[in-house]
């Protein structure tokens, strides 16, 4: 996987498979529903990072948003 800081677009490898996505940042407005996700989708692995507990609604993301970057990938 890379990217190429300020290009806007990222390549995700998998095996021989290699596709090119660009980058869309996610404003801070809708950001808690998808760290809510996230972090109950991962919480063994992610909840250290999050100073809010897994199963918070999802408004309890609202003051943390700002510090996670979250983008949506466009083929």
């Amino acid at each position: 996987m890379g990217a190429q800081r300020g290009s806007g677009q990222i390549v995700l490898k998998r095996g021989r498979e290699r596709r090119t996505y660009r980058l869309r940042p996610i404003p801070d407005a809708e950001k808690p529903a998808i760290l809510k996700l996230y972090l109950e989708s991962y919480k063994s692995a992610v909840q250290r990072y999050f100073p809010v507990p897994a199963g918070s609604p999802a408004a309890a993301f609202r003051d943390i948003a700002s510090n996670y970057p979250v983008f949506e990938l466009l083929p």
